[in-house]
């Protein structure tokens, strides 16, 4: 029989939890070696008993179904985070008629480009199927998607095509980047519970990607104390979110719930794996 509080990490039926899902790491590597019990739940089916859940569905928007799944348990980790779209992360979007001058950026009002979405319709098949794959020839015009996923960057607003504003899966925001000489600088501030750290990609162009980073710093952890109210005005207690400082004040970029990491970052879920005592019973 399991000994002390038993963990569920709740994922979606076409998904699982995936192996670069840092939650897979902290699992594997950290808890359970801790002695820790967890399970992996895919799926509505069934669902165990548990002390603590946590909600690992990898879509902008949760599915009500896994929001009355995580509500069986008496406590359950980002039940809160039910929407990460753009509109609802942002707070420096542009609109047709505003006086704003200066860059901007066009990006998806769905997390990631909406990539978690366009996978889960291709594995769905049938009609949802057949739909994802017309709307991956129709023009963006058409689709309101951006060619390759790539954001546009461009010098002001009037600068924005006729047919981005018209189309609700994108909008269009301030640009906003961090420079250090000639290079450029993203953070990532990962967080659980009250464990977090924060990764910094440098960057040869403004959009700066973990692909496209030519360095990556030392985790550090000087958290701005407006990123903190932030997460907590979303509700976040696990996640990832992306920022840069511009005149000296934070602008939150993005906010992931379902946060990944690759090989070397060891050394995030190290820091990040305490955190799991701040809810578990007992253990605070």
């Amino acid at each position: 029989m399991p000994v002390g509080p038993q963990i569920v990490i709740l994922t979606h039926a076409l998904q699982g939890l995936g192996g670069h899902a840092m939650l897979e790491r902290l699992w594997r590597e950290h808890w359970q070696p801790a002695g820790l019990s967890v399970q992996v739940q895919q799926g509505l089916a069934k669902p165990p008993p548990a002390d603590l859940a946590l909600l690992h569905v990898d879509l902008t928007v949760t599915p009500p179904e896994y929001l009355a799944l995580a509500d069986r348990y008496p406590r359950c980790l980002n039940r809160a985070v039910t929407d990460i779209s753009t509109r609802r992360i942002s707070q420096r979007r542009v609109l047709p008629d505003d006086d704003y001058r200066g860059p901007v950026i066009v990006k998806t009002d769905r997390n990631f480009a909406g990539r978690p979405e366009r996978a889960l319709a291709l594995a769905a098949g049938g009609l949802t199927q057949l739909r994802e794959l017309l709307a991956r020839r129709l023009p963006p015009a058409w689709s309101g998607r951006l060619r390759d996923d790539r954001y546009l960057l461009l010098p002001d607003r009037r600068a924005v095509p006729d047919w981005v504003w018209r189309r609700p899966e994108l909008l269009v925001e301030r640009l906003a980047v961090e420079r250090q000489g000639e290079t450029f600088l993203l953070h990532q501030w990962y967080f659980l519970g009250r464990c977090d750290c924060i990764a910094t990609l440098v960057g040869a162009e403004p959009l700066v990607t973990y692909e496209k980073r030519i360095a990556l710093l030392p985790p550090h952890f000087d958290v701005p104390p407006a990123l903190r109210r932030r997460r907590a005005e979303l509700g976040f207690d696990f996640g990832k979110f992306d920022y840069v400082i511009e005149q000296g004040e934070p602008v939150l970029l993005d906010a992931n719930r379902t946060p990944a990491i690759d090989e070397i970052g060891g050394e995030r879920a190290r820091l990040l794996a305490p955190g799991i005592h701040d809810f578990l019973p007992g253990r605070v």
